[in-house]
């Protein structure tokens, strides 16, 4: 960006707010889903064959030459097209050098969703009052937007992304250039917090004053009864009937609402820890194994771990706080955080334990989270002390580096 601080930097911030068209331009909203798809699968089939012939040389032709055969690709916005040659492009590269190809989109199962390049002003929120707003777009027009909070003027548009939702709702997701002075890591930690995770619950804290409990959360599982209802009144409507799709709104706007309250309760509950704590600690435990692990898949994905992490380490690290992430094979539940013995007959079923050595009774969460804050502390001690070792990411994470399969190996065999 043009006159930045010299010690700035330039980030990309995205907004999403919703948005309401018209019949007409539903309409041409719909038919811009559809030929993006129709642009990724020809295209598509354009480079596989290549790729059969010359091995390592990528085709790069742009929708261009499929206008003159189907003029109906001209009604649409062009940037979406291009966008959709560049995504397929990147997926080429990722994919072609591993034996592998990006998929055919289907009709049903696409997700809806397109996006168009701010230029010339193409793209500008224009206010009626202050309850009015309105978004201009191309080809779309003026399209009346809910501008639930406002955007600082000095940041600078780059592109819009238009997306419907399985509830018929319709959304914009605007992207900027935001010039920004980082600030610098704190090197004194006074206040640290401990969060161990917990399957039946959500976390554990090491000072309690942040226990989740499973009242709190279960957002999917607390409609699951209905869900399941509204989808056998669908399994008996004809597919693509005016009742389908209405049943099928009805269904998206369920599992949005267990979203919706998934977020709101992730994002207070981290806005809370990143106010009242210079540091965090968490495990850096692998959540798409244990989903795949002893029928738990629903009440991983359900509670959100993963997301909370996220969301801590981003608002973190905009206030120069950092998120120390603890080695997954750290054994935080075995060992006693009284002498630091390591108990490897623990079983999983075990949720109360006393220790053989020194004979302190303990809960198995609440001493996996003693075990986090002294090993998180200690990281921290020998970050600040210069140890090489330690990597403190862009995202505001500070974690080792990472092991040799092999010696992964060793260090559980050691530890576990």
């Amino acid at each position: 960006m043009d006159g930045c601080h010299p010690d700035s930097v330039v980030v990309s911030k995205c907004m999403e707010f919703r948005i309401r068209p018209t019949i007409e331009q539903k309409i041409l909203i719909w038919k811009t889903f559809g030929c993006c798809r129709f642009v990724w699968n020809h295209l598509l089939d354009e480079r596989i064959s290549h790729e059969k012939v010359n091995k390592g040389k990528l085709l790069n032709t742009t929708p261009a030459h499929l206008k003159k055969d189907n003029p109906f690709l001209s009604e649409v916005d062009s940037m979406a097209l291009c966008n959709v040659q560049l995504n397929l492009n990147q997926a080429c590269r990722r994919l072609f050098p591993k034996g592998r190809a990006p998929k055919f989109r289907a009709k049903g199962k696409d997700k809806r969703s397109y996006t168009t390049n701010w230029i010339n002003n193409n793209i500008e929120i224009v206010h009626k009052s202050d309850i009015e707003n309105y978004i201009k777009l191309p080809k779309l027009g003026r399209v009346r937007i809910i501008l639930h909070r406002s955007i600082p003027d000095e940041w600078r548009m780059k592109h819009a992304t238009i997306k419907e939702t399985a509830s018929g709702k319709f959304f914009i997701s605007l992207t900027f250039d935001v010039e920004i002075r980082p600030k610098e890591p704190m090197k004194e930690f006074d206040k640290v917090e401990a969060f161990d995770y917990s399957l039946p619950s959500l976390v554990v804290s090491a000072s309690g004053e942040n226990d989740i409990t499973s009242d709190d959360i279960r957002w999917y599982r607390n409609l699951e009864n209905r869900i399941a209802k509204e989808q056998r009144k669908l399994s008996r409507m004809q597919y693509g009937s005016r009742n389908y799709w209405e049943q099928k709104h009805k269904i998206g706007k369920l599992h949005e609402k267990a979203r919706n309250r998934r977020k709101d309760f992730l994002h207070k509950l981290s806005r809370k820890v990143s106010d009242s704590f210079d540091a965090v600690v968490v495990e850096d435990i692998n959540l798409q194994h244990m989903s795949q692990a002893l029928n738990f898949g629903k009440s991983v994905y359900d509670n959100g771990y993963g997301l909370l992490r996220n969301m801590l380490a981003y608002k973190l690290e905009e206030q120069g706080e950092v998120l120390v992430k603890v080695d997954r094979f750290f054994p935080s539940s075995k060992r006693c955080s009284v002498c630091h013995e390591v108990n490897h007959d623990l079983k999983l079923s075990d949720r109360q334990w006393t220790c053989p050595s020194c004979g302190t009774h303990h809960d198995r969460d609440k001493n996996s989270c003693k075990n986090l804050l002294d090993e998180g502390k200690d990281i921290l001690n020998r970050w600040t002390g210069g140890d090489s070792s330690l990597i403190l990411a862009p995202s505001g994470v500070l974690s080792g580096k990472k092991l040799h399969p092999q010696a992964r190996y060793n260090v559980r065999q050691d530890g576990e």
